[in-house]
């Protein structure tokens, strides 16, 4: 069950286009700005069509189908990687254990710029986990992070997505730091990637990522729950909990595509520093994969400043050789070490 609604969506929708672009003179800004204003009427409408059947084709249109590659790679790691065996819950790092190590990575990043101002609460009113919203680290109260993957995770929230906040922000265009339309690919690429270069990418960890991308095509293609769970613990070998806690992802609000944009977005990361492209660009604020040529333009022209912090994981020790592997050119289930 959701809470109901605390907002009007048409007067939102009204909100959001009262504000007028008409008065700007770049019209490379201007179609940037509208991209956003299109997006966010679509994530309105979403709100107001959670758990009927216009929720899953708002979604699509928003996240897109799974192409057939996509596909197809992820059933590739899922074959080819050791099925991890199911085991008994196991007691990790709690959410005050987890808590205080990210609140000493970021005072590293604050060290070294002033303006990283971010925060950490412990919330009780989410699920396990971890997530970032706008300048906050929110952890979830039940969190039970196994030890390994603590710096692999924290770098994918704080030098990621934290990252790009602050340096968006820095921009002083708001758009840079709450995202450019369609952004949300290539920052969980990103994030992702952070995880392998930190040594942080279990084979679980892929199959995962790997796992909500078959059951997104399924929901799209109009599978009910309990066949999308049999496909994955019967056919792929995920255990009952990692399987059935993937296919609630994706069937929340009435089904979401949104969970497929994980491997999407890393196969785009490596293709791109395979073709020899920097990840600088990436680090400016919160952009996605189709707006890089206008990075580039806007650069160019002297409308951006770069980024105040680049990721402290990409000097460190344990990056420096798989990042130089990652350039050199590897697939998703390269990533892959233990």
């Amino acid at each position: 069950l959701y809470r109901p609604l605390e907002l009007e969506v048409a007067a939102q929708k009204r909100k959001l286009y009262s504000v007028s672009l008409d008065h700007l003179e770049d019209p490379l800004l201007t179609r940037l700005l509208s991209e956003k204003q299109q997006e966010l009427d679509l994530q309105l409408s979403m709100l107001a069509a959670r758990e009927t059947p216009s929720f899953v084709e708002l979604g699509r249109a928003l996240y897109g189908s799974v192409e057939p590659s996509l596909a197809a790679r992820a059933r590739t790691i899922l074959e080819k990687t050791p099925r991890v065996a199911s085991a008994a819950r196991q007691k990790g790092l709690g959410a005050d254990a987890v808590a205080a190590a990210a609140r000493d990575m970021i005072a590293g990043y604050s060290a070294a710029y002033a303006d990283f101002d971010a925060s950490v609460e412990v919330r009780a009113d989410l699920p396990a986990g971890l997530l970032v919203s706008r300048n906050r680290l929110l952890v979830s109260r039940d969190t039970n992070l196994p030890p390994e993957r603590l710096t692999a995770l924290l770098s994918h929230e704080i030098g990621v997505h934290l990252l790009t906040y602050f340096n968006g922000d820095a921009q002083g265009l708001a758009i840079f730091r709450n995202g450019l339309a369609g952004y949300e690919g290539m920052q969980e690429g990103l994030a992702v990637l952070a995880e392998y270069l930190v040594g942080g990418m279990t084979a679980a960890r892929l199959r995962l990522i790997a796992a909500r991308v078959i059951a997104c095509q399924a929901m799209l293609a109009g599978a009910p729950f309990e066949y999308t769970f049999r496909v994955l613990h019967g056919d792929f070998g995920l255990d009952d909990r990692s399987a059935f806690n993937v296919v609630l992802r994706v069937f929340r609000g009435g089904g979401l595509a949104k969970d497929a944009i994980y491997l999407r977005g890393v196969a785009q990361v490596l293709d791109h520093l395979k073709s020899g492209g920097s990840l600088t660009p990436f680090w400016i604020g919160k952009i996605s994969a189709a707006h890089f040529a206008d990075i580039q333009e806007l650069n160019a022209r002297g409308l951006l400043r770069a980024p105040r912090l680049e990721p402290a994981f990409l000097s460190s020790d344990a990056a420096r050789p798989r990042l130089k592997k990652a350039m050199a050119g590897i697939d998703p289930i390269d990533m892959v070490e233990t």
